[in-house]
Parts: C-alpha cells; structure tokens; sequence
C-alpha cells in the first residue's frame, strides 16, 4: 500500500525506524499525512504522549480526530523556535513537509535536536523540487551541516526525500 507521500509502507517504516514504543513520546510537526499519524497513534497507545504542532490561525481540520482522542494539538508561531516545549522531552520528532516553508531551516534542525532526549530520532519526510521549493542538494547540504546528528538513513525517490537522524546519547 502506498502513503500519501508515495513511498510503500511509509507509516510502518517511519514507527520502525523512530523506534517507537508504548511509552514513547512522540513530536509531530506540518503535515505528515493522516495515515502516517495514525499508524504513530496505534504504536504509541497514549495519546496523551503526542503532541502535534501547527503553524497556521487554527489546527488543520485532519488534527480535529486526534485532538478528540487525547492528542495534544498546539499552535507554534515559528517551528524553529518551540520555548514552551521543554529540551530533551520526546523520543522521536516526525517532520512532514516543513522545510521547504521554513527560512531558518538550520536553526529548525537544531530546535529537533534540542527537543529530542539522548539517542532519540528525528524523521523528515520532504517533497522535492520540482513539487517544492526545496532542491535535493540543498537537503543534502542542510542534513551535512547538522553535525550534531548521525544520519540513520538517507532515500530519496523522484520528488520525495525520507531522512532518519538521531541525537548521540552523550548528546
């Protein structure tokens, strides 16, 4: 089955290579797709752990269902600047589609850098150019610059990017 992305079994993939668990705490920023949310949701089996954030007047309306379930729903003025989330709170920070709206795409990474605790992972999930503003090499080079993460996987399809990064535990 294919995700929204395009990319099979993306939602499996993402829980796996975040590895995920009941007790996880899980932050989820733009728009990953229902589907890819979801699957986090059913591996999570709190919703209470997953926070979900959003930058537009009023939380996008596919939000509305988790909100109902528990999940917390709350708005950021600026994705690379999150002051009312404490540093080292989540295990795993899921990025869909941000980076090619975002100016300061280095200080968001380093913003999922200082909210993930020790040896947790971050995943971007990106559209490329031509269906984004975002240039393959550019990520290419962004991921390069973020020092302070290993880079866990690296794919690319046609028009989509799927990055796995992750915080050293000395980090």
């Amino acid at each position: 089955m294919k995700s929204r992305l395009g990319m099979p079994d993306l939602p499996e993939r993402i829980v796996a290579d975040l590895n995920l668990r009941r007790d996880s705490d899980v932050l989820v920023f733009g728009e990953p797709g229902e589907g890819v949310v979801e699957r986090i949701a059913a591996a999570v089996d709190e919703p209470h752990r997953i926070v979900i954030l959003y930058r537009g007047l009023s939380p996008p309306p596919w939000t509305r269902t988790f909100s109902e379930r528990g999940v917390r729903v709350l708005r950021s003025h600026l994705y690379e600047h999150n002051d009312f989330l404490a540093t080292s709170s989540f295990d795993s920070i899921l990025a869909g589609n941000v980076l090619d709206k975002l100016m300061g795409k280095s200080e968001f990474l380093a913003e999922t850098y200082r909210l993930l605790k020790p040896g947790g992972r971050t995943a971007l999930i990106e559209k490329l150019w031509p269906a984004s503003r975002l240039k393959k090499s550019d990520l290419l080079r962004l991921v390069e610059r973020a020092r302070s993460y290993s880079v866990v996987r690296r794919e690319f399809s046609l028009m989509r990017a799927y990055i796995i990064l992750e915080r050293g535990l000395n980090g």
